[in-house]
């Protein structure tokens, strides 16, 4: 019978053979490989501030039998920290998603669990398959002056960590960048160019929630930026 293991990077591990005493003669591998004497205390095998290269399959074998008594699959790794999240709404009045991130690696599975709560109700997030850490939200209520709350739990074998973030509604509204930008010479006026743009096509209603533009430019030789 195999067992997994998690272990936190620089613990001190121990393993026992199954059932075999404490002074029986056995044998330890890892992947495949004998393991020096020295790391042993009697049948237990002894592993000092592990580290990633550690992880594997560990076996431990009776005597000169070579019967397997144990095999574990080690797997050395992190909690996880604090969870980056961010929600936005692209597509107001539609909704908006949120996705999140871990600002280092943990080096083994972890899950996230995601909260979303009106007032006293509490919201349904539909995760996308790709990108696989995001989720989108669908407004049941516009013009509401009640916050969102949005909680983020990320969760290992070895801890967990959440985040939260508490918003209104039209905090989080960013509209994507314009489409089709084109610039192109105004015939007969080397000095003057003319600039045509669409709206995002992912705002669903611009005749109801129309968009404003910034336009900024600047000569090449210039460090300078003009704004019309």
């Amino acid at each position: 019978e195999s067992h997994i293991q998690y272990e936190r990077v620089g613990a001190d591990v121990t393993m026992k053979c199954g059932s075999m005493d404490w002074d029986a003669a056995v044998t330890w591998t890892a992947n495949g490989t004998d393991i020096d004497e020295s790391h042993q205390n009697g049948s237990y095998l002894i592993l000092k501030n592990v580290n990633l290269t550690q992880s594997g399959q560990y076996s431990c074998y009776e005597g000169s039998s070579w019967h397997l008594k144990y095999q574990t699959d080690l797997r050395v790794g992190m909690p996880p920290k604090e969870p980056v999240l961010m929600c936005r709404s692209n597509n107001y009045p539609k909704g908006f998603y949120c996705s999140w991130h871990l600002p280092t690696p943990t080096y083994i599975p972890v899950t996230f669990n995601i909260s979303v709560i009106h007032g006293t109700r509490e919201m349904v997030c539909e995760k996308d398959v790709f990108p696989k850490n995001r989720c989108h939200i669908r407004y049941l209520q516009l013009f509401s002056t009640v916050k969102y709350k949005v909680t983020l739990t990320v969760t290992n074998a070895l801890g967990k960590s959440s985040t939260t973030l508490t918003f209104d509604e039209f905090a989080i509204v960013k509209p994507d960048p314009p489409e089709s930008v084109v610039a192109k010479p105004v015939p007969n006026n080397p000095r003057r160019l003319e600039v045509s743009w669409q709206n995002p096509s992912s705002w669903p209603d611009p005749e109801s929630f129309p968009l404003k533009f910034f336009l900024r430019y600047r000569p090449l030789i210039l460090d300078q930026w003009q704004h019309v």
